[in-house]
Formats: structure tokens, C-alpha cells, sequence
């Protein structure tokens, strides 16, 4: 009892310390001339290779003094609505967003402070076989059932960093913290709840080892909790007998489930750290280069906990590594980004019940794009390539199951944003999508076929080896606001249709849908 109140205590802690965080750079910001700030900041946001190198510079203190702008405040608000049944089995078939997010960086004398603060509520409509967060999907130790549920999912995500140079600006040293705190509930039987909150930090240091050449290091530490439980209102469906789709299956590994109907919870206790390191090169002519590798390990306990003691379930290891290098170039009327990437994740669980692994899971993704933005005056163009292949295996010894998918993901986009004399603004982008099936390996023994094989796995499989395609239309306008802010709206159309799906021998008795439509209103405003 005491370690809870430890841990409770120290959540609090360091939630208000982010919040003076947060007030500390808002307030600074408002010194600079608050008109020309925001329709800066406005201009900042539509010029697309620069502001990649915003979102880049977010993943370590380490980058913020060197890819991002003085200062930068926004809000947003957003309305998301997404609905079709092309998706995996375990996605919802509609799902309502709102999400309202607010971010800026500032200066504080010689600290660079960049924070943010998100909250985010969805309601899912018809989502099967997944009572778990959306955070955590690659553990393989949760509950399901056939019946599908809404669910209602609440989020609060916030985010600092922060940089300071000493040693007469040679020895840049940084601290970050992410804390996201989250509750998911189901409104039918089987009621699953999950609450769940998760904390990490990060703390850098670097060296300019020449005027142009900086390296660093950075060691990250987290930790989080989940908790799960399935309830009934309907006592008289909990045994799954007077309708079966209501039976409550325990999913251990990547095979069949089994029925799981007594001590419907349990507690997943996640520790992870891992060390960065970073190279940057910054030229005149050549540009800035930044480079950075990432590795940490993660160890996730599942266990289940009375008065009486814990039981043991199992561990699940996750190993993830990731290699990235950003480049930027900027000239006098252009900017030019590349980002070049490779992340790997590696997983395995123990099984007390057996003393050994039965299940694997292995993903890997090779990604690169490159964006080019052309600024005429008060117009800029952005152009946009990307190319991306994803592959993912999954091996259960028990049920003798192994399937791996390869896949190529294309994107080619083009957008143009206009300011006026009057400092209103409007752009528009398109973006098409291609989703190319590679190829893949189905080892499945019939013999051990059931509900989870049928309605996820063959399902799932399905769906990773067809092809797809799709589009995006983005549409915004802004206006200065009270002097201070510049106001506007934006709404995002995006549509994703299937080829024919693959011929795998086997009855598909729910298979993909042919199409999914998803929209986003947003009230953006900066300042």
C-alpha cells in the first residue's frame, strides 16, 4: 500500500512540474510582438520541410535548440470521424474523436522549453476481440470476445523538453518527460475496463567536438501499469452459455483462445530503458545532418492480484531498436527535408505455467521520405515523397501457428498555402496513397481452427495480403484574430479502397470490407 502511495505521489509531482513547465513557455511567448508571432507561426506550420524538422527535433532535448524555431504556440481542436470495415479484425468499424492538443517553445533566458499538453475521447462502435488500450498492442496477453462492443476511451498525454548549453555553449545537456494517463470501457457485455498510465524520461548530454560536429547520449527510463477487467451486467450471460458470442476468451500467444469466464482481470507491470546516441554536422553549404539510434528494452509482468497474494501469469520481452537520419537544406526561397529511417521490434514471452517462450513477435520498418518546399513571395509549395516497406511475423509454439507479411506503402503529395496582404491565409493538399502487397508465409494447422482463428487470424491475414489505395484532400483558411491570434479551420477527407483479396484456402466466414472513409474538422489557432 505504501509503494501505491509512493507512486501516486510522485505522478503528482511530476504532473505539476509540467504544468509550470507548460505556463512558464506560454507566458514567455506573449512577451514577442503577439501579431506578427502568430502569422509567423501560421506560416512556420504550412511550410512542410521545416516543420518536419520540428517534428523531428520532438524525440530528444537533445535536438530542440538546433531544428526548432525560437518560438511556437498553437492550439488545436479537433473532431475525427473514421467508418468502413476495411480494417483489422480487432479496429472499429466507426469511431467519434475529439481531441483538443496545445504545444509551444520558448526561450527562458538560456533554456529552450518546448511542452505539450493533448486530451483526447473516442467512442468506438463495434470493435471485437480486443479488450486492451490502443497503446500496447504488440503484448500478446489480453481478453476478447465475438460480441462486438463501443467503447468509450479517454486520454491525457503531456509532454516536456527542455536544453541548456554550458561549458560556453560546447556541453548541451537536456531533460524530457511523456505521461500519459488513459481509462477504456466497454458499454455492453462483456464490460471490459482497462486503466492505464505510463511515464518516461529522458536525459541527454552532447559535445561540440568542432564548430560544426556535435555528438550525444541520452539514457531513457520508464515505467507504467495496466489494469484489466471484464464484467457482466447480465449475470445470466457471463458463462457464455444462452448465447456463446458473450463467452469471454483469455488470448495468450497468437492462437486460439480459452474460455475464461472466473477471475475476468488482471495487472500488466511494464519497466523499460535504453540508451540514445546522436551525431549532428551542421554546414552552411551542405546542410544539417542529424543522426540518431535508439535501443531500449522493455520487460511487461502479468499477473493476478487478491488479498490473499499474486499469480503469476507471464513476461513478455520487447527489444526495440531504431536508426534515423534527418536531413535539412535550407536555401533563400526553398527548403529541402529527408528523413531516413529503420525501426525493429522483437518480442517474446515466458510462460510460467511452462517455464518457456511460446510466442514471438518480430516487425521491422525501412522508411524514407523527402519533402521540398518552393516559397514565391506569399505562396508556398510543398511537395512530398514517401516510401515505406513493413513486415511482421508472429510465432506461437503452442498452437503451431506461424504467418509473416511483407508490404510497400507509397505516398506522392503536393500542396500550396497563400498569405494576403491582410495576412489571411489558405491552402489546400492532395495526397495519393498506395498500399502494395509483397508476399507472405500462412502456416495455420486446421486441425486447432476455433472463433479467435476464424474471426482474427484468417481475417487479419486477409487483410495484410491484399492491396489498397487511397487519397487525401486537406482544405484550411486563417484569420488574424484580436491582434494576438491567427484563427482558422481545416478539414482533412481521407478514403482507402481494397483490391481483391488473396486466395489462402480458407473459408473466411467475416472477411475485410471493401472500403474506409475517415474525416477531420480542426479549429487550429496560433499565437
Amino acid at each position: 500500500m505504501a509503494k501505491i502511495l509512493h507512486i501516486i505521489k510522485m505522478k503528482h509531482n511530476i504532473l505539476y512540474t509540467l504544468l509550470i513547465f507548460g505556463t512558464a513557455f506560454t507566458a514567455s511567448a506573449q512577451v514577442n510582438d503577439a501579431s506578427n508571432t502568430a502569422t509567423n507561426n501560421k506560416r512556420f506550420s504550412a511550410d512542410s520541410a521545416q516543420f518536419s524538422a520540428y517534428d523531428f527535433a520532438k524525440t530528444s532535448p537533445f535536438f530542440i535548440k538546433k531544428l526548432m524555431p525560437l518560438t511556437f504556440n498553437s492550439l488545436k481542436i479537433n473532431q475525427i470521424f473514421e467508418k468502413g470495415h476495411l480494417m483489422k479484425a480487432q479496429d472499429a468499424t466507426q469511431i467519434n474523436t475529439t481531441a483538443l492538443s496545445t504545444e509551444g517553445i520558448s526561450q527562458l533566458k538560456s533554456v529552450t522549453l518546448w511542452g505539450l499538453f493533448s486530451y483526447n475521447r473516442s467512442v468506438e462502435d463495434s470493435t471485437s476481440f480486443s479488450h486492451q488500450t490502443r497503446n500496447n498492442l504488440v503484448n500478446p496477453y489480453y481478453f476478447g470476445s465475438v460480441e462486438n462492443l463501443n467503447y468509450q476511451r479517454t486520454v491525457y498525454n503531456l509532454k516536456a523538453l527542455a536544453s541548456k548549453n554550458l561549458l560556453n555553449d560546447n556541453l548541451p545537456v537536456g531533460l524530457g518527460a511523456d505521461y500519459r494517463i488513459g481509462n477504456h470501457y466497454s458499454t455492453n457485455d462483456p464490460r471490459g475496463e482497462i486503466s492505464d498510465y505510463q511515464l518516461n524520461l529522458v536525459a541527454s548530454i552532447g559535445y561540440n567536438i568542432a564548430k560544426e560536429l556535435t555528438i550525444g547520449a541520452a539514457y531513457r527510463y520508464g515505467y507504467g501499469l495496466e489494469k484489466v477487467n471484464v464484467a457482466y451486467k447480465n449475470n445470466s450471460l457471463s458463462q457464455g452459455k444462452v448465447i456463446p458470442e458473450f463467452t469471454n476468451y483469455l488470448i495468450n500467444g497468437y492462437g486460439e483462445g480459452e474460455e475464461y469466464n472466473e477471475r475476468r482481470t488482471f495487472q500488466n507491470n511494464q519497466t523499460r530503458d535504453g540508451l540514445d546516441a546522436y551525431l549532428t554536422f551542421d554546414n552552411e553549404t551542405m546542410g544539417s545532418f542529424n543522426f540518431t539510434f535508439q535501443t531500449s528494452k522493455e520487460k511487461q509482468k502479468f499477473d493476478y492480484r487478491t488479498s490473499s497474494g499474486i499469480t503469476k501469469y507471464i513476461s513478455f520481452n520487447l527489444i526495440n531498436e531504431k536508426y534515423r537520419l534527418f536531413w535539412l537544406k535550407k536555401g533563400r526561397n526553398n527548403k529541402f527535408s529527408a528523413d531516413l529511417a529503420y525501426y525493429r521490434n522483437n518480442g517474446d514471452n515466458y510462460l510460467n505455467i511452462y517455464l518457456a517462450n511460446s510466442y514471438l513477435y518480430k516487425d521491422n520498418t525501412i522508411a524514407a521520405r523527402g519533402l521540398f518546399s518552393l516559397i514565391n513571395n506569399q505562396i508556398t509549395h510543398n511537395f512530398g515523397l514517401g516510401l515505406s516497406k513493413y513486415g511482421e511475423r508472429k510465432q506461437d509454439g503452442i498452437a503451431g501457428n506461424d504467418i509473416r507479411f511483407n508490404q510497400l506503402n507509397y505516398s506522392l503529395s503536393y500542396g500550396i498555402n497563400r498569405q494576403n496582404k491582410n495576412n489571411h491565409n489558405w491552402g489546400f493538399s492532395l495526397t495519393g496513397l498506395y498500399n502494395q502487397y509483397l508476399d507472405s508465409d500462412f502456416n495455420v494447422l486446421l486441425a486447432n481452427e476455433g472463433v479467435f482463428t476464424r474471426n482474427v487470424i484468417y481475417y487479419d491475414y486477409a487483410y495484410h495480403t491484399t492491396s489498397k489505395f487511397g487519397a487525401n484532400l486537406t482544405g484550411d483558411y486563417s484569420i488574424p484574430m484580436f491582434k494576438q491570434v491567427q484563427a482558422g479551420i481545416k478539414v482533412a477527407l481521407t478514403y482507402w479502397r481494397r483490391e481483391d483479396l488473396k486466395d489462402f484456402g480458407r473459408t473466411l466466414t467475416n472477411a475485410p470490407g471493401k472500403d474506409r472513409f475517415s474525416s477531420n474538422i480542426s479549429l487550429n489557432l496560433y499565437f
